[in-house]
């Protein structure tokens, strides 16, 4: 069975997020199931959520030691052109 829900959305949010939805070839109730059953897959929230800044996310890394290095930047290129996601 199913059920129509209502949610309160700024015009802007529902049209961006349209427009992706549209670019995947669905539509926006589509794109919401995908999302919500990924919630319930993982069973929590499907992406990270944080209120630490960039700043402060890239100065623990660094202390962390999760960072690469390169010789040049030609080096730096090939390797962000190299990845896949």
């Amino acid at each position: 069975m199913t059920k129509t829900y209502s949610i309160r959305l700024d015009e802007n949010t529902r049209n961006d997020a349209q427009k992706i939805f549209n670019d995947l070839g669905m539509d926006f109730s589509t794109g919401i199931k995908i999302y919500l059953k990924q919630v319930i897959k993982l069973n929590g929230i499907p992406f990270e959520l944080s209120n630490e800044s960039g700043l402060e996310r890239s100065l623990q890394e660094l202390k962390n030691g999760d960072y690469k290095s390169f010789k040049s930047v030609d080096k730096l290129f090939e390797d962000l052109n190299s990845k896949d996601d």
